[in-house]
């Protein structure tokens, strides 16, 4: 499966039958995973895709470019991707994307340094843009029951945020070291454990409740740009900026820190240009 050009930002619909994929040329693309061939290729974006979510239900996509402009659309292969509508969110960059449990709201990470809530139905800013962070919002994710927000950013932190008011819950998690990125957050399926990617070379894991270091990370032998957690929450899908990935047994599953796989790909699978990151949506 070839775009021709970089590519950045994926997502997996639930059925496991389609993936979507975003290009340099603000083209997204609709692949069948059976056959490995496109279906639909939509536009929408005049800069890079950065970032792709769906709805839990699979009936949205939103994606995000490096200018800023979200674009959430219809996921109906009939009427070719039906924009419902699209955001100017007023950044320089959007970096990641994330709807609420509920599917009623949009978190988004940026650029900028902030975090923004958006109405799913109309498009409407309704919280923020949120302030804490002093470098870019690499990755943002919802709790499992849409109380809370964590973040992850290039200022060495993760930060855990009120989803109704934005105002910071506890301190921020520095367990990465004072001068490593973090560049990616994977919440379990139990909705527990956010797992935390660093270039630090490790994978760290946190408690949703108070926020303490779970366990001991667990080490690569390059710094780690994408991470997520299969849907049983057995395994832990690991991408490091070598190109290399890696899939692990969870620390708290038996047989822990066991790598199940360890797989070199034929490009870099995770990468870095200006301050953007590849990311795994879903194993």
């Amino acid at each position: 499966m070839e775009h021709g050009s970089w590519v950045e930002g994926f997502a997996v619909t639930k059925d496991g039958r389609r993936m979507l994929s975003g290009d340099e040329h603000g083209l997204l693309k609709v692949w069948d995973l059976e056959t490995h061939q496109p279906i639909a290729e939509w536009g929408g974006h005049e800069a890079i895709i950065t970032c792709i979510a769906m709805s839990r239900d699979d009936q949205l996509v939103a994606s995000g470019d490096n200018k800023g402009r979200i674009v959430i659309r219809e996921m109906n292969l009939k009427e070719d991707g039906q924009i419902k509508y699209a955001i100017e969110t007023g950044s320089r960059g959007v970096l990641s994307i994330c709807f609420s449990p509920d599917g009623t709201k949009l978190a988004s990470g940026h650029v900028d340094n902030m975090i923004r809530v958006f109405d799913v139905e109309n498009g409407d800013l309704i919280l923020g843009p949120i302030e804490g962070h002093t470098s870019v919002v690499a990755s943002v994710v919802w709790s499992l029951d849409g109380s809370r927000l964590f973040t992850a950013s290039h200022d060495t932190s993760i930060r855990f945020w009120d989803s109704e008011t934005g105002k910071a819950i506890g301190d921020p998690l520095t367990g990465h070291g004072p001068t490593f990125s973090v560049h990616a957050l994977s919440l379990s399926p139990d909705g527990t454990k956010p797992a935390s990617a660093s270039s630090d070379r490790t994978v760290r894991f946190w408690a949703t409740d108070s926020g303490d270091p779970i366990g001991e990370p667990l080490q690569h032998e390059g710094g780690v740009g994408a991470i997520t957690f299969s849907p049983s929450g057995e395994f832990l899908a690991c991408a490091e900026h070598s190109g290399e990935v890696s899939i692990w047994r969870v620390p708290w599953w038996n047989d822990s820190k066991k790598v199940i796989a360890y797989v070199q790909l034929s490009c870099r699978a995770v990468s870095h240009s200006r301050c953007h990151s590849r990311h795994m949506n879903r194993c």
